[in-house]
Parts: C-alpha cells; structure tokens; sequence
C-alpha cells in the first residue's frame, strides 16, 4: 500500500498534466488516473485530494438502487481450474454448487471498479473457493455474451451477463486458509467431463455457464 506522503508526491509531480488518459510513474509503477485525480497502485485506488483509499462500492448494487430489477449489462469473469486425477488421469474441474440456484457453475462473478478482468477472477475464485491463483498464471479461454447468457435471479433482477472465462492449473493454486463463502457456495467439487454431461443432461448446472461447460465437454481438453 501507499503511504499518503506518497500519495501527495505523486499528486505534486502529476496533478493537472492531463484531463484524460494516464500516466506511469517509473520509480513507483504507479498509474496515475486523471480521469478519477487518483493513482492506482498494486490493484488499490488513492485520492490525490486526500491521500486515502478510494472505495467505490458493489457497482451492481449501486445501480440497482435507481434502476431496480430492470436488465442490465454486467461484465465478468469465469474460472476453470483443472487437474488431471492422479488415480487414472482424467480430467477434472473444479465447479461450485451455488446457493442462489442450488445448481452447479465455474467460479466466477461480475467485477467491480476499478478491477481487471484478471484481478475479478482471481478475487472471485477465492471467494467462491478458497483457491488462490496468481493473475500471471491466467489462460483467455473465450469471451461468452448474448442471449444464451441472460439471467433472471431469484429476486427478480435481470443480467446480460459478459463473461471472460480463464482457465488455471491447479498445481498453480494453493488452498487459502480460511473457508469458501458459504452465502454464495454451498460445496465446491472436483467433477470429470462425463459427471459435466450428467449435470448438463440433468439440468444442474447455473444456466449462464451451460454454453461454456458445453464447450468443455466437446473439447474434452484443456
């Protein structure tokens, strides 16, 4: 983190360069954000008037709060992690049985200000997991919109869901040491790409994600 006194050195040598766009800060690796008078710096946001931490809040909920339940475009993210079973070498994923649905997905979920799609997914998957992935260790999968991925949730809202999924070894993640979010997961899996086809078949899987783990299964790679 940022101490202020750096905050205000940045602000000194930056401020009112520009009205758009950025800059880098060579010493720092800092990104100044003249849009927003703020620096960006290892994932955090700082005023340049105060020096503090900018916190901008869920970017959903805030909507919600003047548009009620209408649809809405939410960018986001999807996380496979795999791994090949040590037992007989097939391949696994890691899916979460969600709570809201009480149906199996990736991890994954809409990303906030300020993030990057790579920051979002690793943020995401420890959440809903308890499984830290460095954002270097990132593969782009595929870029999921359109009508196969509108969600209407239990509460009424509606999402036009974006979903840039990545894949991860899981060699490449350790286990956090606390728990997953029980108020989003009810239980995280390993599953085989034959127990996928079963829960595709048997309508379990969170429809925002049929279309992607549909692609698993005819892949049957990754």
């Amino acid at each position: 983190m940022l101490e202020r006194t750096e905050v205000f050195e940045l602000r000194d040598k930056y401020q009112g360069r520009k009205k758009s766009g950025y800059d880098i800060d060579e010493k720092t690796g800092a990104i100044i954000v003249y849009p927003l008078d703020a620096v960006c710096h290892e994932g955090i946001y700082y005023s340049m008037e105060d020096g503090g931490a900018i916190y901008f809040g869920n970017y959903v909920s805030h909507i919600r709060q003047f548009i009620g339940g209408k649809p809405i475009q939410v960018p986001g993210t999807g996380v496979i992690v795999y791994r090949k079973n040590s037992n007989d070498g097939q391949l696994e994923i890691l899916l979460q049985l969600r709570r809201d649905f009480t149906q199996y997905g990736l991890p994954g979920g809409g990303i906030e200000i300020g993030e990057t799609y790579q920051e979002c997914a690793v943020n995401e998957l420890q959440q809903e997991t308890a499984y830290i992935a460095d954002k270097d260790d990132l593969e782009l999968v595929n870029v999921y919109a359109g009508p196969k991925h509108i969600t209407r949730y239990p509460n009424g809202d509606i999402v036009f869901h974006t979903v840039v999924v990545f894949k991860v070894e899981a060699d490449k993640c350790k286990k956090a040491p606390h728990s997953f979010d029980k108020s989003e997961t009810s239980k995280i899996e390993w599953v085989t790409i034959d127990q996928i086809k079963s829960l595709l078949q048997d309508c379990k899987v969170f429809p925002n994600n049929i279309p992607i783990l549909e692609d698993i299964v005819a892949n049957a790679s990754l």
